[in-house]
């Protein structure tokens, strides 16, 4: 008898709908988040993952769908950690965030702007890597440190033309 009304609880508490309070406090919780972007995947109610947030805003043109060498063989979750930690810097209006993510906008930068794009682009991709390391995992095959010095020339030399 106890195990059927257990059952019963159980039942009512999971058909339960969250309650728009619920709702509206993991909202708030996950926006305000500085962290939020090392789970891409996850959204709050009614919300868009970060990595969908990046795929929305740079269709087709992302500078991280043309990278080269060893990091263009990051893997998967790499990539999508760059993205979602991207697509939070620009949803928050962080003043680090990159300038544009889109690879014919990047071209069409003066100089100086290319430099600070790449540069921030840089830093985006270091921190996730070092907290991929921290976290045990291999965010570029062979890589145990952060490899790319903070020089546009050679964040340049990873993108394809």
């Amino acid at each position: 008898m106890e195990d059927m009304v257990g059952r019963q609880m159980l039942r009512e508490v999971m058909s339960e709908a969250p309650s728009d309070e619920w709702e509206d406090q993991a909202t708030t919780d996950w926006e305000n988040d500085p962290e939020a972007w090392k789970d891409p995947h996850y959204a709050a109610p009614r919300m868009v993952p970060l990595v969908e947030q990046f795929r929305d805003l740079y269709v087709d043109r992302s500078l991280l769908e043309g990278l080269k060498g060893e990091i263009g063989q990051g893997s998967p979750e790499f990539v999508d950690l760059v993205k979602a930690r991207w697509a939070q810097l620009v949803r928050d209006g962080d003043p680090s965030r990159p300038l544009t993510a889109d690879s014919r906008e990047l071209r069409a930068l003066p100089e100086k702007d290319v430099a600070v794009t790449l540069d921030r682009m840089n830093e985006i991709m270091g921190t996730v890597f070092d907290w991929m390391i921290s976290q045990g995992k291999e965010p570029i095959p062979g890589w145990t440190q952060w490899l790319v010095p903070p020089v546009p020339q050679s964040m340049m030399g990873l993108l394809e033309d």
